[in-house]
């Protein structure tokens, strides 16, 4: 089972961190995490829609908990679930388990049963859970009634929506810091204030622009460079935005199914 972990690349990603989420947006969240820390609470669900920085997130909490020596890892039910559904058997053994994306288990009843049983070993064992999905539990759509039960014991919180510059320049910023990059303050002040919103779009954005930036001086910059930056980052925003009317198109179209069809489950 450990070679199996190993090659589905389970691990903690290490590029996110809890200073990320210094927004006011953030606050509420990130007071559970420390009540996380102290063991006042074992559970923490977040949902929001895609790339608000759920995923995020939950490699931040669980990089903290590492920090702390504790065991910790982060997994994505999106890439899992075409997998061995068994992989999920001996992920009770981590102190922190951290488990993304559990709207793909809707149809798939093995897969929810498996889930499930790695709540109740896990509580057992006196674990730690974290949850995100792009809904409340009470809203997801399983047969498995007693894992919606649960899932809803868990402390919920719905993340913001990155529409607050103030939680944009605060994760910018820690970003920044973190990674040691540096870039003009014209093109900071243009990203958070003409870039993407989602916290996802915007790191890509970041990702996408750094490398324009990576062998020049502050002084070096050009007024080209600086132009070419911008539409970059008008190019990539666009692009952002096309992408969440395409998400938001298939969440309303597969509601609808839903709506119209009983929901076909593997048992």
């Amino acid at each position: 089972m450990a070679q199996a972990q190993l090659s589905l690349n389970l691990d903690v990603k290490h590029d996110a961190s809890l200073s990320d989420f210094g927004g006011p947006g953030w606050m509420s969240i990130i007071d559970a995490v420390r009540q996380l820390h102290v063991g006042l609470i074992g559970q923490l669900y977040l949902f929001g829609s895609a790339e608000t920085g759920k995923s995020h997130l939950l490699s931040a909490i669980c990089e903290s908990f590492i920090e702390m020596d504790k065991s910790a890892i982060c997994l994505s039910l999106d890439e899992l679930i075409h997998t061995d559904v068994h992989v999920l058997s001996s992920l009770e053994s981590f102190d922190v388990i951290a488990i993304d994306d559990l709207e793909v288990l809707a149809g798939s009843y093995k897969w929810q049963e498996a889930l499930f049983h790695l709540i109740n070993r896990s509580r057992e064992g006196q674990r730690q859970l974290l949850f995100a999905a792009n809904q409340p539990a009470g809203k997801l759509p399983f047969v498995l009634t007693d894992l919606l039960t649960r899932l809803a014991q868990a402390p919920a919180f719905r993340v913001p929506d990155g529409n607050d510059l103030a939680d944009r320049q605060a994760l910018l910023q820690s970003i920044l810091r973190r990674r040691g990059w540096q870039f003009d303050e014209r093109i900071l002040d243009y990203l958070l204030k003409e870039g993407p919103h989602r916290i996802g779009a915007m790191m890509a954005v970041l990702n996408y622009i750094q490398p324009m930036f990576s062998n020049l001086g502050r002084s070096n910059i050009s007024k080209a460079v600086i132009s070419d930056a911008i539409r970059t980052i008008d190019e990539q925003t666009l692009a952002a935005e096309l992408a969440d009317i395409e998400y938001e198109t298939q969440v309303d179209n597969h509601t609808a199914q839903q709506d119209q069809h009983t929901i076909q489950l593997d048992f």
